[in-house]
């Protein structure tokens, strides 16, 4: 019975894995401005990867290796039923050399191409 448990878990856990695997659109042209290490100021982090992977980690949440999808005025980051989208509320700016961006209305700093 355990084992049974054991590998039905395990085939729950591989097909998620697959089909967040499977979700990833590469980044277009003009996406790629949003593509790299954005951090705010209190600790908040997203990461977009040129493949359309994507990480974020917030006070409560976080998702590593997820799909990243830029739609209009939206960001989504999410792996299986964990999603986290948010609003770009200023497109990418330099302000004394520094890129940044403005998701739902905070800062947020790019530290990494």
């Amino acid at each position: 019975m355990k084992r049974r448990l054991f590998n039905w878990i395990a085939v729950i856990t591989l097909a998620f894995t697959i089909a967040s695997c499977v979700d990833k659109t590469p980044l277009t042209g003009t996406q790629q401005v949003y593509a790299g290490k954005w951090i705010a100021s209190d600790g908040t982090y997203i990461q977009i990867y040129l493949d359309g992977g994507g990480d974020f980690k917030g006070s409560n949440t976080s998702i590593e290796g997820g799909a990243t999808s830029i739609k209009g005025n939206e960001i989504n980051i999410g792996l299986g039923p964990v999603q986290k989208t948010f609003k770009i509320t200023k497109q990418p700016y330099t302000t004394a050399g520094k890129i940044s961006i403005e998701l739902d209305g905070i800062e947020f700093t790019k530290t990494s191409p």
